[in-house]
């Protein structure tokens, strides 16, 4: 990724249940990416730069849900971005929604935020020059919406909590069964309060962190045959075919290919 710059930063404290990492990018030429799924929702705020998402012009704060197919997104030159990425259950919290009304979506951040907490933010981030300063004042942001909109009736259920654990811990591999056992709720409560407050089905989700353990094989140098037995698949057409139906094309086809990644696996 010649030209382009990550800085990655952990937050801190009680801010760790709900946001998973904060993300400054930069990069001096213009630049397509391909945006795969994610198993989180992100928040973007671009602080420099232009970028559009499958040929429309983006907004300089949105919110993107998660996703079900691939997308292409295009960086013009000198671009600044401050990108959020979320724990599996932190962005209900901090939309104060159902995060599954976003899905397949990328909408205006002021679509869920007043304009002036926006503007209040990116106007705090351009007068910071020292990038620990700008992830900090980016938590302070963060840990003040969360607590402003909290209330009893969104609280996480530790149940929805256990679950989304549990898919991350086996990489997408437990059956739904097992994490209803795993949760003591009955299949359709779990499936019902996890789209709600994740923003997908148990299953879906679990097909997002079986495509980033096949992202995660294939950057370790594992070959095809070894990354369908490892991430759990029958066999390697079944694996193919998955991949391709996130991604339309092949895993070798897509791997091979020079545009940068959006997943942490390529950057860290």
């Amino acid at each position: 990724m010649s030209g382009v710059r990550h800085f990655v930063h952990q937050p801190r404290g009680n801010l760790r249940r709900y946001v998973r990492e904060i993300l400054w990018v930069c990069s001096e030429r213009s630049r397509v990416q391909v945006l795969l799924p994610e198993t989180t929702l992100t928040l973007v705020l671009r602080q420099s730069g232009s970028a559009s998402l499958c040929n429309e012009s983006l907004p300089h704060a949105v919110i993107s849900g998660l996703q079900s197919r691939a997308r292409l997104v295009e960086h013009g030159t000198d671009s600044s971005l401050a990108i959020v990425r979320f724990t599996e259950v932190g962005a209900s919290v901090f939309v104060g929604d159902r995060v599954d009304q976003l899905y397949n979506r990328t909408a205006p951040l002021d679509s869920v935020l007043r304009r002036q907490e926006i503007d209040d933010i990116q106007n705090a981030l351009t007068d910071i020059r020292e990038l620990q300063q700008r992830f900090l004042a980016m938590e302070c942001f963060l840990t003040d919406r969360i607590r402003t909109r909290w209330f009893p009736s969104q609280a996480i259920l530790p149940q929805i909590e256990a679950a989304t654990e549990m898919i991350r811990r086996s990489e997408g591999r437990s059956s739904i069964a097992a994490i209803a056992r795993h949760t003591a709720m009955s299949q359709s409560a779990l499936e019902r309060h996890f789209r709600i407050a994740v923003g997908v089905t148990p299953k879906k989700l679990s097909r997002l962190f079986r495509l980033q353990h096949v992202c995660r094989l294939w950057n370790a140098g594992k070959t095809l045959t070894d990354i369908a037995f490892e991430a759990g698949y029958c066999d390697q057409p079944h694996m193919v075919r998955d991949f391709r139906l996130f991604a339309g094309i092949s895993p070798e086809e897509f791997f091979r290919n020079s545009l940068t990644l959006n997943l942490p696996i390529f950057y860290k």
